[in-house]
């Protein structure tokens, strides 16, 4: 029973710094937004490098969660499949069911917060890029030749149409 309870509480531990490193990227991914927003290309870069590394930490600790809901399992003679935090609450005792619970509920309300603003990113980063592509379409449209047709139906094309001054940017 006291290997059951130290399991729990560095299972708990894990749990906290997952919830942690969640509310960070959280903040991350908002700051990524305001870098599309103001087209600031460095603070965007540093976040994704921000949120790469975040990520990285949060691997670790998964694969380290496995490892202790694994040892878990074992001690409650459960197979390890149906070991939810839903679950897992019903298992134990006090305190360590209303911790799983509110770390439940933490954990859920955050994955729902990062799956919306990953959504609002992806729809502001295509936004973004339609964007390019419409001012590209225009700058080609603008230093395209006009055909010229002859009366012997043939065409020339003259280099430039002259819609704009200078050819280069």
């Amino acid at each position: 029973m006291v290997q059951e309870h130290l399991i729990l509480e560095k299972f708990l531990g894990l749990l906290e710094q997952q919830t942690e490193l969640y509310r960070l990227l959280l903040t991350v991914i908002d700051i990524e937004k305001n870098a599309v927003i103001a087209a600031n290309l460095e603070k965007l870069n540093e976040a994704g490098k921000t949120k790469e590394n975040l990520l990285l930490k949060l691997r670790i600790l998964e694969e380290q969660r496995k490892h202790l809901l694994d040892k878990l399992a074992e001690y409650l003679k459960q197979p390890v499949e149906i070991l939810t935090l839903a679950k897992l609450s019903e298992l134990v005792g006090q305190p360590h069911a209303h911790r799983l619970a509110d770390f439940r509920s933490m954990l859920l309300e955050l994955f729902g917060r990062i799956r919306q603003a990953n959504a609002d990113n992806r729809d502001l980063f295509a936004h973004s890029l339609n964007l390019v592509r419409a001012s590209v379409n225009l700058m080609n449209n603008l230093m395209s030749s006009s055909p010229v047709y002859f009366r012997t139906g043939n065409i020339h094309c003259q280099d430039h149409t002259g819609k704009i001054l200078y050819g280069e940017i």
